[in-house]
């Protein structure tokens, strides 16, 4: 077993849970938050070893919290998997993995566990 942590930012509560509930089964510990600007302290105080987003869960997303959130996750060379339906000229970031949805959670998973695996390897 391993200690991973992963920051999970999602507005759905129930998104949160099962994507918890799956990543607990593999031995990895989960942070949530539900928006972008509570992410950012989160990921500053606690620093995860990767970040999920779904850059679309929240229409309303502040996009200047994510560009927090980004430039924290830089600072600390952070791994982002990006979920959404969203272009490359969107994103004022580059994150190191992008899944567009739809997507199954079993996709997620094995995305979200081969960056943890290259993160340790490095």
């Amino acid at each position: 077993m391993h200690s991973d942590r992963v920051l999970i930012v999602d507005q759905s509560a129930e998104s949160r849970e099962v994507l918890c509930a799956l990543l607990a089964r593999s031995g990895t510990a989960s942070i949530e938050a539900s928006r972008a600007a509570e992410a950012v302290s989160l990921a500053q105080q606690l620093r995860p070893q990767l970040i999920v987003l779904d850059a679309d869960s929240d229409p309303s997303m502040d996009r200047q919290a994510t560009r927090d959130l980004t430039a924290a996750a830089r600072r600390t060379n952070t791994p982002i998997v990006l979920l959404g339906k969203i272009t490359g000229a969107e994103i004022a970031f580059d994150p190191s993995e992008l899944l567009a949805k739809p997507y199954h959670y079993g996709q997620l998973i094995r995305r979200i566990e081969g960056v943890l695996e290259q993160r340790r390897a490095a």
